[in-house]
């Protein structure tokens, strides 16, 4: 952290009992607060000179141009900790050079991500995913700016979210895009200055604890996110020993789209469900497919004889729908059905997004139960837990997350 002897006497007037200044009329218009020359850093020297401008102004009755004690207040801030820089998920370089007050989220992934930092209420535009399939889950975003959808965004309204009334763009907004659509999303903006975009796809495994550090970082919630991964960690752990040295069920995972006995989708070796599966002590039968999402046909599974299937109810928010019986229904009447999880009904749906992305610890909590239901594991404390602590929302009382339920 930057420190200069002038942010002494600042220190000093934040705690005394002074009016807060305004700038005066013809006072310098700083897109940066505390940068005179405009690169956005405010350097040592700038923001010495407008800490002594406001010395002069307010204490010694000159008559000099000055910024008001909270612009002086923030340029210090700014002069401390910023610029931060940061490598996104797409290999990019991102500098942030003020703290960031507006979000753009072009995925429902990062909307989440900013409400587990508790920064939700910086979110100024969503896409349609989020105000019409996630209407239920993201509740406080409904009345948001939409700015596309998801195949397809609107620059010229993020340009409008991110324009003053004369037309500026302060540097404190930022941009979230999954990876792969970050350079069009690029390409988009790159006519216009200030607008920071971000490749972030917070939902893989492998790299959403480090997308949600950077996050935090960008957006100064270190300790929130700090906070979060601690809990993931425990309820990880619980289920882990939960499981160990148990006798593990064979487990068939089947892509909630699939239907009939031809091709079904479901999920090899590599793929994001194949690792949850194996962290919450099951067996998945197609993990010896050296592809992430294979195609197998029903003859396959009953070869492969499963004690348990589990399948997902696709593109549900908060719990399952009234379609989740038709979906277990169809698939406890397949022919030919006589192998282990049909006999012993152990054929269950769940909410698709339980298992994926920021909550992927709920589901593992659920198909850790579902594989050992004599376990201690109490997988809807979890999912209430992550809702009401971490989301703001109500756990769904009249809705059921697994069906049948554990």
């Amino acid at each position: 952290m930057k420190i200069v002897p002038y942010l002494l006497v600042l220190v000093i007037l934040t705690c005394c009992c002074v009016p807060l200044a305004v700038m005066p009329t013809g006072a310098q218009e700083l897109v940066v607060p505390g940068d005179k020359d405009g690169d956005k850093i405010v350097s040592e020297d700038e923001l010495a000179d407008f800490i002594m401008a406001y010395l002069k102004g307010e204490y010694l009755a000159e008559n000099v141009e000055h910024l008001g004690l909270d612009t002086l207040r923030e340029a210090a801030h700014i002069h401390a900790y910023y610029p931060r820089t940061i490598t996104d998920s797409a290999d990019r370089t991102v500098t942030i050079y003020m703290p960031i007050k507006r979000v753009v989220t072009l995925t429902s992934d990062s909307a989440e991500g900013i409400r587990i930092l508790g920064a939700v209420d910086n979110i100024i535009g969503v896409t349609d995913t989020i105000r019409v399939e996630g209407k239920d889950y993201f509740p406080e975003l409904l009345d948001k700016p939409s700015v596309g959808t998801w195949k397809e965004f609107n620059f010229e309204k993020i340009v409008e979210l991110a324009s003053d009334n004369s037309g500026v763009i302060i540097p404190d907004i930022i941009i979230i895009s999954y990876v792969y659509k970050v350079s069009g999303v690029e390409g988009g903006l790159s006519p216009f200055d200030n607008i920071a975009v971000l490749g972030l796809d917070l939902y893989k495994s492998e790299t959403i604890e480090d997308e949600l550090i950077k996050l935090g970082y960008i957006i100064e919630r270190e300790d929130e996110v700090q906070d979060f991964v601690t809990w993931c960690s425990e309820k990880e752990d619980a289920v882990r020993n939960a499981v160990y040295g148990r006798k593990r069920p064979k487990v068939y995972i089947e892509k909630g789209d699939s239907k009939g006995t031809g091709e079904l989708g479901t999920y090899g070796e590599g793929s994001a469900l194949d690792e949850l599966c194996e962290i919450a002590g099951g067996d998945n039968i197609a993990k010896g497919i050296a592809k992430e999402y294979p195609k197998v046909d029903w003859e396959w599974v009953t070869t492969e004889n499963p004690d348990i299937i589990l399948k997902s109810e696709p593109k549900t928010f908060l719990g399952l729908t009234g379609d989740a019986e038709g979906i277990m229904e169809e698939v406890m009447n397949r022919i030919p059905g006589d192998i282990s999880a049909i006999r012993n009904g152990k054929v269950h749906v769940y909410t698709r997004k339980i298992t994926f992305g920021l909550e992927s610890v709920v589901g593992l909590t659920y198909w850790a139960k579902i594989f050992y239901p004599d376990s201690r594991l109490d997988p809807d404390a979890v999912y209430r837990d992550y809702l009401e602590k971490y989301q703001d929302l109500e756990y769904p009382e009249d809705k059921m997350v697994v069906l049948p339920n554990v």
